[in-house]
């Protein structure tokens, strides 16, 4: 089988590439083919493929320079790529491709890719990984805050709130682009909407999708590899993206009151800066900020860590953290929101506290780690977790039968 797999990127750029790293090589080790359809980036992984990828857009850039001229200039090409469509037909033109999966494509390859493969009869599956489908900001986030202004189509209030990036123009953008795709068929051409966790399909049913049209085959994770680990070197963890919808400004201000626990924090973003400078103001010696680390140079901080905590203050669909802490045989502790609820159960392979609440936080840091055995409990429950829900082997079954009915079908 050919498959077609459309991302926004093509290297190591976050939690959606772990997941898209790990099923193409899923796939590949069944016998199928990938065909990357991507956006051109120095840092990509090498692919024949590459001559069919977009230009690339900085979008920072862009929003420090945003003028109305430069934004309605992006914008037809943010709602309506003219060069993904080409880039595309070009493509299955030139190679056999029996499916499509869909990834992050908004921005970039925008849906008007969609009407060109259905042209061609091939099916199309999209794995959502975000919420750009339903809100204009992506996130359902305002200013910090979670927010469900939209709902019903009410995408204006974006545009009044100034959700993206406290800019009228930026917001405004995102407005109109809400706008298109709820008049255009686009969304409606798709045959299979995938998620990662039941929370994040009760969003999209609840703003409108058909159910009939989405199924949850959990996201998959090898951990046959790993040897767990059930005894920690008395610190915890938080690794990922160092952000404000992260949770982390609470998990620092909580530290502050648990003077006799080491807290360690891998990962880079935004706000790194802004914390660490935190962190200097208050003189917390018991919080390390150590950078950004994948793959072999992460391992040893999650492998020796008591437990893992994940604050997220927004709706996570469901983070990879969560898995790669599992399969180490570490309990985590999470705020209850989101597809977070989907992944720790309570008690049984980690702790749920009340989001943004620091009280809540702070005891549960304190309770499961001055119990050891809850904490080895917990992580071999968590363990046995992953090693069944998530197992790849499950995913690349539910995944083949609805290709394998798509394309018989179609």
């Amino acid at each position: 089988m050919n498959i077609l797999v459309a991302n926004w990127t093509w290297y190591q750029s976050g939690g959606d590439w772990t997941y898209i790293d790990s099923i193409c090589k899923l796939y590949e080790s069944k016998g199928h083919n990938i065909i990357p359809f991507s956006v051109r980036n120095e840092q990509n992984y090498k692919t024949p493929y590459d001559k069919y990828f977009l230009t690339g857009i900085d979008y920072k850039v862009f929003y420090d320079n945003l003028t109305l001229k430069s934004g309605f200039n992006l914008l037809r090409k943010t709602i309506y790529s003219t060069e993904a469509k080409n880039k595309l037909k070009l493509l299955i033109s030139e190679n056999r491709v029996d499916i499509a999966q869909l990834n992050n494509i908004n921005d970039y390859h925008t849906p008007s890719i969609i009407p060109v493969l259905k042209k061609a009869k091939i099916p199309v599956v999209w794995r959502v990984l975000d919420f750009k489908l339903i809100c204009p900001n992506n996130t359902f986030l305002s200013h910090g805050k979670v927010c469900e202004s939209c709902y019903k189509h009410k995408y204006y209030n974006c545009m009044l709130k100034k959700c993206k990036k406290n800019s009228l123009m930026a917001s405004t953008l995102m407005a109109i682009e809400s706008y298109f795709y709820y008049i255009m068929p686009n969304y409606r051409m798709v045959d299979m909407f995938l998620f990662q966790s039941e929370f994040t399909r009760d969003m999209f049913v609840k703003y409108g999708f058909d159910i009939k049209k989405t199924f949850v085959i959990e996201n998959p994770y090898n951990s046959n590899n790993i040897k767990p680990k059930y005894r920690g070197e008395k610190y915890i963890l938080y690794f990922g993206r160092i952000s404000a919808e992260k949770g982390i400004q609470t998990l620092l201000k909580v530290m502050q009151s648990l003077p006799g626990i080491e807290l360690k924090i891998v990962g880079n973003g935004p706000e790194y800066d802004s914390y660490l400078e935190f962190i200097s103001q208050h003189y917390v010696s018991n919080v390390s900020f150590l950078g950004p680390k994948w793959n072999k140079d992460l391992e040893p901080y999650i492998e020796n860590c008591e437990f893992v905590i994940v604050p997220s203050e927004w709706y996570e669909p469901s983070p990879y953290v969560v898995l790669q802490s599992f399969s180490y045989g570490k309990p985590v502790i999470a705020s209850n929101i989101g597809g977070l609820k989907d992944l720790v159960i309570d008690k049984v392979t980690g702790l749920l506290f009340k989001v943004g609440d620091e009280v809540s936080l702070a005891q549960s840091i304190r309770y499961l780690y001055n119990d050891k055995e809850l904490i080895r409990k917990l992580g071999e429950n968590s363990r046995l977790q992953v090693e069944r829900k998530n197992n790849p082997e499950r995913y690349y079954s539910e995944t083949m039968s609805i290709f394998n009915n798509l394309i018989n079908s179609n």
